[in-house]
Parts: structure tokens; sequence; C-alpha cells
């Protein structure tokens, strides 16, 4: 005898369930297998290719040890009464105000302030660094307005 099988709508549906319950029951199997899995040892570093970096010589250069660079530029001398004030703009920074002996950089201090310079003191190395010259007033003193 043969049973000739029709499924009902509400048989079919028990039957998609359960197939998708399979479904996520072997999804997790796999997830669970694939992830208590050891991890792989990372490939060791390549060795690096001899061709210089520029990017990196330049950091290193203000960065490492070696020649220490510093960008000062004098916006401004004050003297008067035995004391002295430079203003200064280190490594292209804001302005401000220095006294003779205060760190401008690691390893840069102001040495001595003179009429038209100042003199720093890098790493043990004096450099003097020329104030900027104003221009002189084609007339001196106050001028009358032309009417």
């Amino acid at each position: 005898m043969i049973f000739p099988f029709k499924p009902s709508a509400a048989s079919a549906k028990y039957i998609v369930h359960a197939a998708g319950l399979l479904l996520v029951a072997a999804g997790f199997v796999t997830w669970g297998k694939l992830l208590a899995r050891p991890a792989q040892q990372a490939p060791a570093a390549p060795m690096q290719s001899s061709q210089a970096d520029p990017t990196a010589d330049a950091l290193a250069a203000w960065f490492g040890p070696g020649e220490l660079r510093a960008n000062v530029a004098v916006k401004g001398l004050i003297k008067g009464n035995g004391q002295a004030v430079a203003v200064l703009a280190v490594n292209d920074g804001a302005a401000r105000p220095y006294r003779v002996g205060e760190t401008l950089a690691r390893s840069v201090t102001l040495k001595s302030i003179e009429a038209d310079a100042v003199v720093i003191d890098k790493a043990g190395v004096a450099e003097r660094i020329a104030a900027p010259v104003l221009p002189q007033p084609a007339t001196p003193g106050i001028a009358r307005p032309a009417r």
C-alpha cells in the first residue's frame, strides 16, 4: 500500500519552521567552531627596504637625537632701566616675551639681548639672530597733514 501524502497548510508551515531552525543551528555550530579555533600566528614583519623615507628623516631631525632645530624669529626688542625683553616667535608659534635665561624650546635658551639682535644658546652653540629693521619715516616727528 502506498500512502499518498498531501501536506496541509499547517504541516507546510511546520516544515518551513523546522528547516529555518536547522539552518540557525548549523550557523551556530559553524561560528562556534571558527571562534573556538586558536588564533593564527601573525606573519613576521618584512624587513624594511634600504630606501630612505624623507618624511621619517624630517621627523627624526625634529624629534630625534642629533642636531637641534629651532626656528626663532625676533618680533621686537624692549630695553630700559637695565632690563630687557625680547618678543620672539618660536617654531612658528605665537609671539611672546622672553627674558635672558628663559627656555625657548628643548635645549634652547635665550642667552642675551642686544640693541639690534638676540643671542640664543642651542645645546651649547651660540647663534645670533638679528631683529627686523623698521623703516624710518620720511619726515621726522609729527607732520602736518596737507589741506
